[in-house]
């Protein structure tokens, strides 16, 4: 219908009378303007490191509805970290340039070898000492070394730490063998029990080393560290039943087992009892509450391996591993790639990282179509991978989400620990991308990632497996590297979100 002009009203945006509205455009325009052309040149101006830690912080948000309350268990020591190069020479033995790995060492010649044998390649690794005696004379030559420093250490105390430090509205729980300096080393707002006390700490001695550094005739490749104990009480049987004593009394909503790796050096038939023992447990454990596995450090005892990945994996509901543990389960599990084991540091490729993920999940993890009883015991439906240079995140179902805030947090807080703390965000000249441009990514959708340090996350599918991939920055000069793969892990978990729709029966 026409407007007639003679009743008074106008319908010009532009008439005098609507100067206000101009007014509001106006003071709502300019600083919007002037906000995004002030982004865009920040961007334009930022370095690599800088944009990728931009882009982490934008990925990162709160899960709606956080884990309220964790068990963490069960393993918990004092960390003894030397260079350990210095320590090598202190203890002054004489291997003649051997290099020899061992799945447990039984003297120091033995500790000297598998040292040299992951020092030449970078790699992590962690190596029970069944001689007692030869132990307490190597702890004694690191204590008195200049530059030794004890830390809170053990899978589970480091987890915790972590909660208590960057999740104060998570109450954790820690369930693990406490002494006196561990005691007071451990955050005061974690909770713990009188009743794993103990008298003298268990100590976990950690011979870290750069990349650069030189001992025998080997260049060490990345930097890294090797990790020695003689552990009494952190895989006991009682410690065991006290950890899901206090799940079971304190009904968490989340539950974090961690120190499983500690029963690969016990005699074949007792490990394979503890297995047994925490398989019963967890499979009683409400299916509304989620499991984390936190893998550590494996020896290389391939039966000891394949009894974890049948009896334990497939029965939590999230898994944290490394290169090292990921091929050795692939290696053991008849998955793909198993010439991959030992990795060397940073040579396992992302697609080989994809593909072993896949099968893992696929082979071990939540079955789609439920055929046997004991199909309905199985949870896996989540696994994060760390490693030096990148992180992954993969989940089947509907049970997680949140996980690019997870991946984000993760990879952002990786670099930034190995240089010393958090606060290394506002020196971002410490941290350097060490990402090719680009490369395969997935081999069976011939997927390739193009790096984009303004948006390096990225996500897809394969089959029904949700895949998020990241590249992490490095630390070029790192102060620490042992506990960095613990407080990646649970920083991703907390970030994300679990709900599960259906009851799983057992």
């Amino acid at each position: 219908m026409p407007h007639d002009p003679s009743d008074g009203f106008t319908l010009n945006p532009l008439a005098e009378r609507h100067r206000l509205l101009h007014y509001a455009i106006i003071c709502f325009a300019l600083p919007y303007f002037y906000s995004y052309f002030n982004e865009q040149k920040r961007m334009l101006t930022d370095s690599v490191e800088e944009a990728m830690l931009s882009a982490f912080d934008r990925a990162i948000s709160q899960p709606s509805s956080p884990f309220r309350k964790a068990v963490v268990g069960f393993n918990c020591d004092v960390d003894l970290i030397v260079p350990g190069v210095r320590l090598m020479d202190a203890l002054n033995i004489s291997i003649v340039n051997s290099v020899a790995d061992h799945d447990s060492l039984s003297n120091l010649k033995e500790l000297a070898e598998a040292f040299h044998f992951m020092f030449q390649k970078g790699a992590a690794a962690e190596r029970f000492m069944s001689n007692e005696q030869d132990f307490k004379k190597m702890v004694q030559v690191a204590e008195k070394m200049p530059r030794a420093q004890y830390h809170i250490g053990g899978n589970a105390a480091l987890s915790a730490t972590r909660i208590a430090t960057a999740f104060p509205w998570t109450e954790v729980h820690l369930v693990g063998p406490i002494g006196p300096r561990s005691q007071a080393l451990l955050h005061p707002s974690i909770k713990r029990s009188n009743s794993t006390r103990i008298t003298k700490d268990e100590i976990h001695v950690i011979l870290e080393y750069k990349q650069g550094e030189v001992f025998g005739d080997h260049v060490a490749l990345g930097s890294s560290r090797f990790i020695t104990s003689h552990d009494l009480y952190s895989s006991s049987t009682i410690l065991i039943e006290m950890f899901f004593k206090a799940i079971a009394t304190m009904q968490p909503d989340l539950v974090i087992i961690t120190g499983v790796h500690l029963l690969e050096f016990q005699q074949a038939d007792i490990r394979l009892e503890k297995l047994r023992l925490v398989k019963r447990n967890i499979v009683q454990i409400d299916a509304k509450v989620p499991i984390h596995l936190k893998l550590g450090g494996l020896g290389g005892d391939r039966e000891f391996a394949k009894d974890v990945l049948e009896r334990v994996v497939p029965y939590v509901d999230s898994l944290t591993l490394t290169e090292q543990q990921l091929a050795l389960l692939a290696a053991v599990g008849g998955g793909p790639h198993p010439n991959e084991y030992p990795v060397a540091g940073g040579a396992l490729h992302a697609h080989k990282v994809v593909d072993m993920v896949n099968w893992l999940l696929t082979s071990y993890g939540k079955p789609r179509n439920i055929t046997e009883p004991e199909d309905r015991l199985k949870r896996l439906s989540r696994v994060h991978f760390t490693c030096l240079t990148f992180h992954v995140v993969a989940s089947v179902g509907n049970d997680w989400s949140n996980l690019a805030a997870g991946l984000a947090g993760g990879a952002r807080l990786a670099g930034r620990l190995a240089c010393g703390g958090e606060n290394v965000e506002a020196n971002s000249d410490l941290l350097e991308s060490r990402t090719a441009q680009s490369f395969l990514l997935d081999s069976s959708l011939q997927k390739f990632y193009q790096f984009d340090h303004h948006h390096p996350l990225t996500s897809w599918l394969r089959d029904q497996t949700l895949f998020l991939f990241t590249p992490v920055l490095v630390c070029k000069y790192p102060r620490k590297t042992v506990g960095i793969d613990d407080a990646t892990s649970v920083t991703a978990l907390l970030y994300s979100q679990f709900y599960r729709f259906e009851q799983v029966f057992g």
